[in-house]
């Protein structure tokens, strides 16, 4: 009987003691679920961090070129800088960030490291909105002027070094600050107009802000037909000529031979200036562009393209201050299969087509200028296009379109450039 009591105590301490393991077990186990359950939230949490910048990088887009140059020109006078006509540089190195999280809005910037600078060139935010069968844009901010075909043709794309001399004439830098209004019509047609500070992005004076209250207008249409695009674009404004302070009179005396005698030839009379009030002077371009494409040569697609300027601005040279100008390009683009192209253009700029300057030598009026390049462009590979051109401007007799100027100065420009587009 006793051993029986004794079997069933050791049974029960058993049980006893298995039941406090299991428990023990079981608690172990749950913590290391806990565990496992906070490591995984962790994981999670992470994981839609990462899914969210993700998912603002998806809507982020970095383009951008980079343009090393060697130029060598035919005179050190007609360099690109003072007694230098060979040089090795960076002409346009471009990063470009736009951000569109849907298709109601973007947000861009754009920058430029040229030379010796880096400057902003573009800072915009435009709105789109859909109505029907019709595509609106405001774009706010800095931007290209919504003017002609060769202001919006990137500089990445473009055959020659640089755009004609009307166009870098008549509007300097490419860009203002400003509101431009785009309507796009169903199938061919778009038109622009736009409200913008005058002064551009390159002035040295007016760098930010407006002088006056008046504002420039710009109105652009636009018509793709088929293989054939055509443009009308006009621009009226004003070009505000800072004026100066007013300057009291004033007389010194250098004893140049010290006796301490006033003299005569001593004395030296600085005259009082009067105030100069600020002038405005009437700011006016017209343009007509026309663009065609082809594809019949069996060695790859043809593109002639061609724009017309006129404008009348303030010229400090003119006899009443204003002069009308008048300029054009023709534009000839060859593929040569898949790495080659070539293309030819004739560009003509004219800044005084009356020819009343206040200097009425003969030279003076002999100030028009017509420029035949040439450039061949082969392609390295998807990124990069190495190009040589080459530029000959040539100063024209008045009133001719090719005549060469005996005042004509050697300044042919060689230039071989390596480009790398993103």
């Amino acid at each position: 009987m006793r051993s029986r009591v004794l079997l069933a105590l050791f049974v029960m301490t058993l049980m006893i003691g298995q039941a406090a393991r299991a428990q023990r077990e079981t608690d172990s186990l749950k913590e290391e679920v806990q565990t496992l359950r906070e490591k995984l939230d962790g994981v999670v949490e992470n994981l839609t961090t990462v899914n969210s910048d993700v998912g603002i990088l998806k809507h982020l887009k970095v383009s951008g070129y980079l343009q090393a140059r060697y130029e060598y020109i035919d005179t050190v006078l007609s360099g690109t800088a003072p007694n230098s006509n060979s040089n090795i540089y960076i002409r346009r190195g471009r990063i470009k960030f736009s951000f569109q999280p849907g298709s109601s809005s973007k947000y861009v910037i754009y920058f430029d490291a040229s030379k010796n600078l880096v400057s902003l060139k573009e800072a915009y935010v435009e709105l789109y909105k859909r109505i029907q069968q019709h595509n609106f844009a405001l774009t706010v901010g800095q931007q290209n002027l919504p003017f002609g075909y060769e202001i919006e043709y990137s500089s990445s794309k473009r055959d020659f070094p640089e755009r004609s001399l009307a166009e870098n004439t008549l509007f300097k830098g490419e860009r203002d600050r400003g509101i431009n209004l785009t309507w796009g019509l169903p199938k061919y047609l778009r038109f622009n107009l736009g409200v913008f500070q005058g002064a551009g992005i390159d002035d040295a004076t007016f760098t930010w802000f407006d002088p006056t209250k008046q504002k420039d207008i710009i109105a652009r249409a636009k018509a793709k037909l088929g293989m054939v695009d055509f443009g009308l674009s006009s621009y009226w404004g004003k070009r505000t000529v800072p004026g100066s302070a007013a300057v009291a009179g004033i007389t010194t005396w250098f004893d140049a031979n010290g006796d301490s005698v006033i003299q005569t030839n001593e004395v030296k009379a600085t005259p009082a200036k009067a105030a100069v009030a600020a002038t405005g002077y009437e700011k006016r371009r017209y343009g007509i562009d026309a663009q065609a494409y082809f594809d019949v040569l069996p060695v790859g697609g043809s593109a002639v393209r061609t724009e017309f300027y006129y404008g009348d601005d303030y010229s400090s040279s003119a006899s009443d201050k204003m002069a009308s100008g008048k300029g054009f390009y023709f534009w000839l683009s060859q593929t040569l299969g898949k790495k080659f192209a070539a293309a030819a253009r004739y560009d003509f700029w004219d800044p005084n087509v009356h020819g009343d300057y206040t200097d009425g030598s003969p030279k003076k009026k002999d100030d028009a200028t017509g420029t035949m390049s040439l450039a061949m462009h082969y392609y390295w590979d998807s990124w990069v296009r190495v190009t040589a051109a080459y530029d000959m401007p040539r100063l024209l007799k008045d009133g001719s379109l090719t005549s060469k100027s005996p005042y004509d100065p050697k300044d042919n420009r060689f230039t071989l450039q390596f480009q790398f587009t993103i």
